[in-house]
């Protein structure tokens, strides 16, 4: 791979199989509930980074790393702060400032850009306009800077791809992305992806899913971009741990014995360690627990003390319905977890 920390992309295959899923997802979990002709809920992998920081030569970045791991067809909608709805790629509303750069790469971007200059909050997304009912999956860019007037910005750039792709090029989108980036973490793997418009019954489901599968990760990006300063997200399939996390003397000692373990993978990224724990993301069943959860145990380990407490509660009736039940989702993996007796829905 060329070195992205002098901002050079790598060229990345993209799908491995397309249409066919991982043989680690059953189809207990790919199954939803089908509310109005569309699935309550999804399986798709993610790649999400926690910046310091967001430069425009660096916002430009990741709009052309996007573009050499999503297929040029599927990138056909964009959104900003600006714009209260998606505008199409190939025939782009522009603002003011967009219609003054004339040509530039991603001229529609321009007002995103001068929030970027001038400290404001910032909202620039791709995506294939595939909704939750497409069989074929979904790719999206969002990069996000929230503000708050005493805490400054907390920024989040997440990359969503459907199931086919290929599990490898997501270690090395990670890996890519904070070498250039100077990031607090990052994670990545299968997520659950939910019908914005039903919230509350995607979450009952994805709750329930939750309690046996553990090791998808939970979107909750509305509850914690000002949390990752100083805390992490559960153990994922990938983790990235930047500083403060990975200068902590406590931390750098746990590491040590994680990376003699030969089910994890680690790499020292300019910016964070990245941890790959198994060969390939798994769904964890709780109901066939093999020592492939044991990797993910001694993640959390290294993590103790640094993983998200007191937030939520999440949507869904399970969630908002026993105390606690974010938090212990939160906290699966560390020893004094409580996660298996919680109740079911």
């Amino acid at each position: 791979m060329t070195s992205s920390a002098k901002g050079r992309i790598p060229t990345m295959k993209t799908v491995s199989d397309p249409g066919k899923p991982l043989p680690g997802f059953p189809d207990a979990l790919l199954k939803s509930t089908i509310v109005d002709d569309a699935p309550l809920n999804k399986l798709l992998f993610e790649v999400v980074i926690y910046p310091k920081r967001l430069t425009v030569d660096e916002f430009d970045w990741i709009l052309d790393l996007y573009r050499a791991v999503c297929p040029k067809d599927r990138i056909r909608l964009f959104k900003i702060a600006e714009l209260p709805f998606w505008s199409q790629v190939a025939d782009p509303i522009l603002t003011q400032s967009a219609r003054a750069v004339g040509r530039a790469p991603y001229s529609f971007f321009e007002a995103a850009r001068k929030r970027i200059s001038a400290g404001r909050s910032v909202e620039a997304q791709l995506w294939d306009g595939c909704e939750i009912d497409d069989a074929q999956g979904t790719f999206n860019l969002n990069i996000e800077a929230l503000k708050r007037r005493k805490q400054g910005l907390a920024w989040y750039v997440r990359f969503l791809f459907p199931l086919d792709f290929a599990t490898g090029q997501l270690a090395r989108l990670l890996r890519t992305l904070v070498d250039r980036i100077d990031v607090f973490s990052g994670h990545g793997g299968p997520v659950f992806a939910f019908a914005r418009d039903k919230k509350d019954e995607a979450f009952t489901e994805i709750y329930a899913k939750a309690r046996r599968f553990w090791g998808i990760d939970i979107d909750m990006l509305d509850l914690t971009p000002f949390r990752m300063r100083s805390e992490l997200k559960s153990p994922c399939w990938l983790n990235a741990l930047g500083s403060p996390f990975r200068d902590d003397p406590d931390v750098a000692a746990r590491t040590k014995d994680l990376r003699a373990d030969p089910d994890v993978t680690v790499f020292d990224q300019r910016h964070a360690t990245v941890f790959v724990l198994g060969a390939e993301p798994d769904a964890l069943d709780r109901n066939r627990l093999t020592k492939k959860v044991l990797v993910y145990q001694r993640m959390a380990e290294v993590m103790d003390g640094n993983i998200l407490d007191v937030i939520g509660p999440l949507a869904g009736d399970g969630f908002i319905s026993n105390a606690g039940a974010t938090d212990a989702w939160l906290h699966r993996f560390s020893p004094a977890s409580n996660w298996m007796a919680v109740p079911n829905v």
